[in-house]
């Protein structure tokens, strides 16, 4: 299933990236470090005022109380408010071009996280050490409101806010035979596990790629 969706948005963004000879955009958000992923997005036009925005992106840790590996992949539907003059870009050093929009989005992600427990069997009076491991499936989508800032001619900011939902769904297993173990955890929109509504921030750098 993750192999699945990971095609199914691959050949979405590139399907879409043969109709159009608009220019290219490349960008990353130093926020999504604080969260152990690295993602990098494409946007390019499908027409005169609509983008498209491709963001894969991978998730790791690894440390002594838990490690992280898995995938996200996201993609925006962007509708400008103002005409983003995709054939007349340029833009003298020092001034800016503000072009807000509106961009539905889908984001999913697949990643399995790892982390030692303890368990205590009532029977014998023993207690167990173990490695959890949880696979942690995520659907969510939303709306964002933002505003790109070109800086020079081929660099550019991004800034946007909106929200949505986020379905997680986890399956746990563990390394030795025990039984389901229930989950006290209370989990917060940080966190992967997370499930219900959102906020959503976009902050990133980026630059024009011709």
């Amino acid at each position: 299933m993750r192999r699945f969706h990971i095609i199914i948005l691959m050949l979405v963004a590139v399907g879409l990236k043969a109709q159009t000879v608009n220019p290219g955009f490349l960008s990353f958000s130093p926020f999504q470090f604080f969260r152990n992923a690295f993602m990098v997005n494409y946007e390019t036009g499908i027409g005169k005022d609509k983008t498209l925005v491709f963001s894969p992106g991978v998730v790791l840790k690894d440390n002594a109380n838990e490690s992280l590996t898995g995938f996200i992949g996201e993609l925006q539907f962007r509708y400008y408010l103002i005409h983003p003059s995709f054939d007349y870009m340029d833009t003298k050093y020092g001034g800016v071009r503000l072009q807000p929009y509106v961009a539905p989005y889908y984001q999913y992600s697949s990643i399995q996280k790892e982390l030692p427990s303890y368990y205590y069997d009532p029977q014998t009076g023993n207690g167990k050490n173990y490695d959890l491991t949880r696979d942690i499936t995520t659907h969510a989508g939303g709306v964002l409101v933002g505003c790109r800032g070109l800086l020079t001619k081929n660099l550019f900011v991004d800034l946007g806010i909106g929200g949505g939902f986020r379905l997680s769904q986890l399956e746990d297993s563990y390394s030795i035979a025990i039984p389901p173990q229930p989950v006290y955890e209370s989990y917060d929109i940080f966190d992967y596990e997370y499930r219900g509504i959102a906020p959503k921030v976009l902050f990133t750098l980026g630059i024009r790629l011709y």
